[in-house]
């Protein structure tokens, strides 16, 4: 054992063959065979299409190599500017509409520049035997995946046979078997060239004249090599592969019939197409990876783990919205944003103000014993801990993230050279704006109280459609607000609360009870708290127009001259 850990070559023995295949290929070995057919077909198209396009592309360079230059600058910059966004998980409310965005403003303006044919590159293709091969491609491929899905429920095959493939992979490599097959039938013909033949420099006029203004250059001997090796690959790599008598079966599946002649012959020809001959070769290459893969080798060796893996990953997934991308190219969400306000300052702030709603329900007239805004029992704590957040709307791992930390019974943190223990505020005040971009039930779920609720769970006999009828309610085994020890949260509304007139926050905040393992004993949209040591926590809604209504300066002016002392001190 000891020998064969010091086999090899330092430099071996520091190269780790996993490594070399994570730099290889995006995702772990086995590698993707979709993957390396793609490129191989792209590198053959370009092949195909400069043989046949330089010497019309040389001729006409000196004229379009401004639009070439524009060709390349948009690319570039439109790479540049979605690179970011490749290979990262999308979510269907945002990133997609991103994705699209960015590529309709990219064929926007790429489709406002001249076109290739007129610039020397001709990219033909068939359309009808594109959508032939295509649609072909899938019902032969798909009809293999069903009997093989059959043989593994029979237990012919090995259970990594059960692994049905996604559709995206089906469509993706379908998609490259025909492009492949359009590119060789345009560049090539559904016809072989006798290897007798040699490239004749007289059979294109255009080649001819050209030929003979640049004779000699360097251009012209590697425009002459390319040419051969085009007409050898067709000749050659792509001949016919036989008599269609000698596959009698083959002979009436043949896509687009027998072999086209090209004078050479007396009557038609009875050899099987090229065409037919590639795809078939592109097909039975995919279903040889397929089975080998997933019968033999790593594949079996490496089941158990990948596949406990994905299920732990999947069960530990939690489930809330990712961030909102502001700036991301969802440029609708602005649009909504600005819409939604101009609509609430419209019809709510003005009209109808859920604040004078609130106030005309009150239960006393007696500012300084209103319980529904006023809360004293923290008054009669030795002390108390608080934390302030605000502006959670964004959602996601970051509102997360702080919701963990909040939620931890103590942090550990260094002030001045030393390290101080931090536990978990007893009272919790969010400064509004709880969901971006704007209220709804959705959006208050998904993004508000999603990651509160995975950072520290409700209690167990909690239920989220419960709404409360008479807060504060009190959990089991308590008999007033004075004796809970739990944490406790208040919220103020913020603009982005108001675009609906407030009735969303009044909904989930001033009518339920928990935002995950934090009570909410809050009645109204502001609030004074009372705390120990002569301090005072006032909760202002100032709405949209950053102004309080009448009937709440009201309460704050009154809980001022009649509770506040001289000496005690204020948070607004």
């Amino acid at each position: 054992m000891g020998s064969d850990k010091q086999s090899g070559s330092p430099l071996l023995g520091t190269l780790k063959m996993e490594r070399v295949r994570t730099i290889l290929t995006h995702t772990p070995y086995p590698h993707e065979h979709s993957r390396h057919i793609m490129t191989a077909v792209i590198i053959g198209c370009l092949f195909f299409i400069s043989s046949d396009n330089m010497h019309t592309l040389i001729h006409k360079l000196d004229s379009n190599i401004k639009w070439w230059s524009m060709y390349v600058c948009l690319i570039g910059f439109f790479y540049f500017f979605s690179s970011p966004f490749l290979g990262r998980t999308i979510q269907p409310s945002y990133s997609n509409f991103n994705r699209w965005y960015v590529a309709w403003i990219c064929f926007a303006s790429l489709y406002h520049l001249p076109s290739f044919q007129s610039m020397g590159v001709d990219m033909r293709m068939n359309l009808s035997l594109f959508l032939t091969i295509y649609f072909s491609s899938v019902l032969f491929i798909t009809a293999f995946h069903i009997i093989f899905i059959g043989l593994w429920y029979i237990g012919l095959v090995a259970r990594m046979a059960g692994t049905r493939p996604g559709i995206w992979t089906i469509v993706q490599n379908c998609t490259v078997i025909s492009i492949a097959c359009c590119v060789f039938y345009s560049h090539c013909g559904n016809l072989a060239v006798p290897k007798s033949e040699s490239f004749d420099k007289s059979s294109d006029p255009s080649l001819l004249a050209f030929l003979k203004n640049e004779n000699g250059t360097t251009w012209i001997s590697n425009f002459l090599f390319m040419n051969e090796l085009k007409d050898q690959i067709c000749s050659s790599w792509f001949a016919p592969v036989g008599s269609a008598t000698d596959y009698p079966l083959l002979s009436k599946w043949v896509i687009y019939g027998e072999l086209v002649c090209s004078g050479s012959c007396a009557g038609p020809s009875d050899e099987i197409s090229p065409l037919y001959s590639l795809w078939a070769t592109f097909v039975g290459l995919y279903i040889a990876n397929f089975v080998v893969e997933r019968s033999t080798g790593w594949a079996l060796t490496h089941l158990s783990p990948v596949s406990e893996e994905e299920k732990l990953r999947k069960h530990m997934k939690p489930d809330f919205l990712d961030m909102v991308p502001w700036y991301s190219g969802t440029s609708a969400d602005l649009f909504k944003t600005a819409f939604d306000l101009m609509v609430s300052v419209t019809l709510f702030v003005g009209r109808f103000d859920m604040r004078m709603m609130q106030a005309a329900m009150k239960s006393t007239t007696d500012e300084t014993r209103n319980d529904d805004v006023l809360y004293d029992y923290f008054n009669e704590r030795e002390d108390l801990w608080f934390d302030f957040v605000a502006d959670t709307g964004d959602g996601g791992n970051s509102s997360y993230t702080v919701a963990r930390l909040l939620a931890q019974p103590s942090i550990q943190t260094v002030i001045g050279g030393s390290m101080h223990t931090l536990p978990r505020g007893n009272l919790l005040v969010i400064g509004g704006d709880l969901a971006y971009p704007n209220p709804s039930s959705f959006t208050y779920e998904r993004r508000f109280f999603g990651p509160f609720e995975y950072a520290m769970q409700p209690p167990r006999w909690y239920k989220a459609e419960h709404i409360a009828v008479d807060k504060p309610e009190v959990p089991p085994g308590v008999s007033k607000m004075k004796k809970y020890d739990g944490p406790q949260c208040f919220i103020i509304p913020g603009n982005h609360d108001w675009f609906d007139g407030l009735h969303t926050f009044m909904r989930y905040i001033c009518h339920k009870s928990w935002l995950g393992g934090w009570f909410l004993p809050q009645k109204k949209s502001y609030f004074a708290l009372q705390l120990p040591k002569g301090w005072w926590i006032f909760g202002l809604d100032l709405a949209l127009h950053g102004d309080i209504d009448v009937y709440q300066f009201k309460f704050f002016a009154e809980l001022c001259r009649n509770k506040l002392c001289r000496l005690e001190r204020t948070t607004l």
